[in-house]
């Protein structure tokens, strides 16, 4: 089926950009403008209730419901990898500000003790 070949790109094309790659601003271009795609996406989605169902039976699943359903999994997914990859760096960041104020504590109580 033409929907799980579209589904499955679109996983991996997620993984990619949100796992492997550094926060550039090109990225977050990138996030902007799939999102304004995503809005005028629904918006025609409103307007044209229809179009939908049309779509749906074009890539192979039942309803436009359904299909709807499955964009929204989707992009759910990818909201979640994207809020992992976000914690994950801000993590790394904590534990480097730690090293360092451990090591700059551990200098000056080293100086004073010295002064001593």
């Amino acid at each position: 089926m033409l929907i799980q070949v579209l589904l499955s790109f679109a996983i991996v094309v997620l993984i990619t950009f949100v796992l492997i790659g550094k926060q550039t601003h090109a990225a977050r271009a990138w996030k902007k403008v799939a999102f304004s795609v995503f809005l005028l996406l629904m918006f025609g989605a409103v307007l044209f209730p229809n179009s939908t169902t049309w779509l749906a039976s074009l890539v192979g699943v039942g309803r436009g419901a359904d299909l709807l359903l499955y964009g929204l999994a989707l992009t759910f997914v990818g909201y979640v990898l994207n809020e992992y990859s976000h914690r994950q760096r801000d993590r790394d960041t904590v534990v480097r500000l730690a090293r360092k104020v451990a090591l700059l504590d551990a200098n000056t109580r080293y100086k004073l003790e010295g002064d001593k």
